[in-house]
C-alpha cells in the first residue's frame, strides 16, 4: 500500500513512518527532512504528493496547546483543510486524522490533580460534546467536524485519533517530563502522574495506525492511549470498531 504521512520528520511522524515503511511504500511530507518538501496549507502540493496513494496520515501541525491563534488558523486549521481537500482530489481512500485529547481537554482541566489518581472514576468517551481547553484544541475539533463532512459527502473514510502523549523519549517516566504541561498548575510529581495517565507508546500507535487502515470504517473518532491503570480516556471504542487494544502501558 501506498501511505502519504504529514508531519513525517515530528516527533510522531518519523517513528511511524520507520515503522509502516517495514512492508508499505510511504511518502513522507514536511518543511524539512522529507520526501516531498511542502507548505502544509499547499492544497496543489499536498495533491501531487498524495497521487497513488490509499491512506494518508495527517499529522502537520503546530503542537503547542499554548498556540496563537495565528498559528492555530494558518498551518492547523487551514492546514487541515488542504489535507482533506487535497486527499479528496487525489482520489485517496482513508484519511487519518491526528486529534488530541484537547478536543476534550476541560474534562481535564476541571479535575485536577485528582483525575490521575487510582479509583478517580472519571472515563471520557467519545461521543461527549467537544469541550476543548484551548485554541489548539479547537482546531483538533475543527478536524474531526471536517473529517466528518469529507466523510458524509464525499465518501473518504475518515478516522480521528484523539492523541494523549506520545514522546520522543518513548517512555512516560522520562526526566523531560518533569518540564512538560507548563499551561497546567501541577507540581513535577503531578506530571508524572499526568503522563502515567496519558502516555501511549510509539509502537501502539503504529499498531492502531495498522489497525485502521486494515478495516473500511466510514467514520470513526477513537482515543490514542495506552493500557495505563489511571487513563480516563474510552479505550473500547479502537477494540469494537479496529479490534485493537494497546499491548503498552503503565501500571
Amino acid at each position: 500500500m501506498k501511505i502519504a504521512v504529514t508531519g513525517a520528520a515530528g516527533t510522531i511522524g518519523k517513528p511511524l513512518c520507520a515503522d509502516l515503511a517495514r512492508d508499505h511504500e510511504v511518502v513522507r511530507i514536511d518543511l524539512h527532512e522529507a520526501d516531498v518538501v511542502a507548505d502544509v496549507r499547499d492544497v496543489d502540493a499536498l495533491a501531487r504528493a498524495f497521487a497513488g496513494c490509499e491512506t494518508v496520515v495527517h499529522l502537520a501541525g503546530v503542537v503547542s496547546v499554548e498556540a496563537s491563534w495565528e498559528d492555530v488558523a494558518g498551518p492547523n486549521i487551514a492546514g487541515t483543510y488542504a489535507a482533506f481537500e487535497a486527499a479528496h482530489r487525489a482520489g485517496v481512500k482513508r484519511t487519518i486524522f491526528a486529534s488530541s485529547n484537547h478536543a476534550v481537554g476541560m474534562h481535564e482541566v476541571e479535575n485536577l490533580p485528582g483525575i490521575y489518581e487510582p479509583g478517580f472514576g472519571l472515563v471520557v468517551r467519545t461521543d461527549e460534546p467537544f469541550r476543548p481547553d484551548s485554541l489548539y484544541g479547537v482546531w483538533k475539533a475543527f478536524g474531526e467536524t471536517l473529517g466528518r463532512y469529507y466523510s458524509d459527502k464525499h465518501g473518504m473514510q475518515v478516522t480521528c485519533v484523539r492523541i494523549g502523549a506520545i514522546t520522543r523519549a518513548d517512555s512516560p517516566t522520562h526526566p523531560s517530563v518533569a518540564q512538560s504541561s507548563e499551561w497546567l498548575p501541577l507540581t513535577e510529581e503531578q506530571k508524572f502522574a499526568r503522563y502515567a495517565a496519558i502516555w501511549m507508546s510509539q509502537r501502539d500507535f503504529a499498531r492502531l495506525v495498522r489497525a485502521v487502515i486494515a478495516r473500511d470504517v466510514p467514520y470513526a473518532v477513537v482515543y490514542g492511549v495506552g493500557d495505563n491503570a489511571t487513563r480516563f480516556w474510552d479505550l473500547e471504542p479502537g477494540r469494537a470498531i479496529f479490534g485493537f487494544w494497546p499491548i503498552d502501558g503503565t501500571r
